[in-house]
């Protein structure tokens, strides 16, 4: 529902039109849900708790958009491309040290290596950006 919610709006959490900031919020909302589900899924595959993990990691990527990559990009200091890698090896760090925490495991708990945290902050990664654009009405053109 929040994702068709969302499709309905012209926003993008990357290219943002100061017209709707409600659109804007709804779509960086889904944005989020989007991006945090396919952390959770991924982190499943290695016994961590779904849903906790997903609450976790919604916090903690709300936090670095707001505070490292929305601002950084505003200010238009890197390429899009070099940022969103840049966040890409942010999350990675923040599914790793979330992973650690016991209400975060779940049974038959297996560590997450580096290439896992990486693959799930990719996949969610990407999921979210393409959030964005399809919530454009768009997502084959670049404006």
């Amino acid at each position: 529902m929040l994702f068709a919610g969302a499709s309905s709006l012209r926003a993008n959490p990357v290219a943002i039109d100061p017209t709707s900031l409600i659109a804007f919020g709804i779509v960086v909302l889904a944005a989020f849900v989007v991006e945090s589900g396919f952390v959770a899924l991924t982190c499943t595959l290695s016994g961590v708790a779904p849903v906790r993990i997903f609450l976790a990691y919604f916090v903690t990527n709300s936090i670095v958009y707001v505070a490292f990559f929305y601002p950084i990009l505003q200010k238009e200091w890197v390429p899009l491309i070099v940022l969103e890698l840049v966040v890409v090896a942010i999350d990675a760090c923040a599914v790793k040290m979330l992973v650690r925490f016991d209400a975060l495991q779940g049974f038959g708990f297996t560590e997450v290596s580096w290439k896992g945290a990486l693959v799930a902050s990719a996949i969610g990664n990407a999921a979210s950006y393409f959030t964005g654009l399809i919530a454009r009405h768009e997502p084959w053109i670049q404006h």
